[in-house]
């Protein structure tokens, strides 16, 4: 058997998959559309290492995240990729939230995951800045550079044999005794054929399996757009405080970068059409989110930062679909940063 893998997809888990695969000692050829790695879903979130708290027990997202968040830890140290385990609070403003944090607690615990109940005069005290008559402490929650881990399993992957071309886009995948790889490079068109195929493209992903797979599973009707503001000045908070949850989101959270930097997002927008702007019309927005638990953004210059598209399916769990040698994912979204050590161990065992 042969053992020549295309990886099409340069995001953060395209290129854990490269890495890991390179290492395992398969000819690993990656491809990626744009001209520099990891520059959409990738480089367009929060940069939060999840505890695995939200997700349902026995899903994908739960069982991945919770293994990727220990693989990502590990291999920040040994790699020295900067990273914070600043803690997260989820915080409730009034006694009903508090009783959606008791169910929330009780999920997290089905996942295997031990959140801190603490009053909302302790959480004040490790936060002064902050509003909360309640809240739960997640003391796994971190934070990433997501860039630094990108080119580091760039680097990882390429030391070990593995080929990187940018500009290069997938057009068509055929099955046949091998699989068929149609695309076009530096304005040239190519054909390759390859023993193995990872359909890492995110967004572009799905497009690809109407080539080979015309059953996978729809995507919404919109787009999931989120959007994040920066916050002027000294931090707030150390701690990342997130509301209660929402049906569609964690709802406007504040998070703070590997820099020291402080802000708010995403919120949920459902658009039509793909755009990165962000308007800043939605200050209000984000103002009357952010002030039920800080209070202190009254007195806070928001600026519009970065938005990214949420690469959903409908079913909401990540799809990770392996049949003929190919393997497709699908719906890669938040906690797909966190995963991505895990989602690529998880490929290499279906390849094997």
């Amino acid at each position: 058997m042969g053992n020549s893998v295309i990886i099409v997809g340069a995001g953060v888990v395209g290129l854990a998959c490269a890495q890991k695969l390179a290492k395992n000692g398969y000819e690993v050829f990656i491809t990626e559309q744009e001209k520099y790695i990891a520059t959409q879903t990738s480089a367009r979130n929060s940069g939060v290492i999840h505890a695995g708290i939200y997700y349902p027990p026995n899903s994908l997202k739960a069982k991945l995240c919770i293994r990727g968040k220990n693989l990502l830890y590990e291999y920040c140290e040994q790699f020295n990729i900067p990273y914070s385990r600043t803690k997260k609070m989820i915080v409730a403003t009034t006694s009903e939230e508090t009783q959606i944090l008791l169910k929330l607690k009780d999920t997290a615990l089905a996942n295997g995951i031990k959140l801190e109940p603490i009053s909302g005069e302790d959480a004040i005290e490790k936060e002064p800045n902050l509003f909360a008559v309640s809240a739960l402490v997640s003391p796994t929650t971190g934070i990433i550079d997501a860039s630094k881990l990108a080119e580091s399993f760039q680097h990882q992957a390429e030391i070990n044999g593995a080929n990187l071309a940018l500009e290069t886009k997938i057009t068509k995948i055929t099955q046949a005794s091998k699989i068929l790889v149609n695309g076009i490079s530096g304005g040239e068109e190519f054909e390759a054929e390859f023993d193995f195929l990872i359909n890492a493209a995110g967004h572009g992903a799905h497009k690809l399996t109407k080539s080979y797979w015309p059953e996978a599973p729809s995507l919404p009707k919109n787009f999931a757009k989120g959007n994040y503001f920066s916050i002027s000045g000294k931090a707030p908070f150390q701690t990342l405080i997130y509301p209660v949850p929402g049906p569609e989101s964690l709802g406007i959270h504040y998070t703070i970068d590997t820099d020291g930097r402080g802000q708010l997002g995403p919120n949920v927008q459902w658009i039509t059409q793909p755009t990165y702007e962000v308007d800043k019309n939605l200050e209000t927005e984000f103002r009357n989110a952010a002030r039920t638990y800080w209070p202190g953004v009254e007195g806070r210059e928001l600026i519009p930062g970065y938005s990214g598209i949420r690469p959903r399916v409908e079913a909401k769990d990540f799809v990770i679909h392996s049949k003929d040698n190919i393997i497709t994912l699908l719906g890669i979204e938040s906690p797909g940063l966190t995963s991505s050590l895990a989602i690529a161990g998880l490929v290499a065992e279906n390849l094997q």
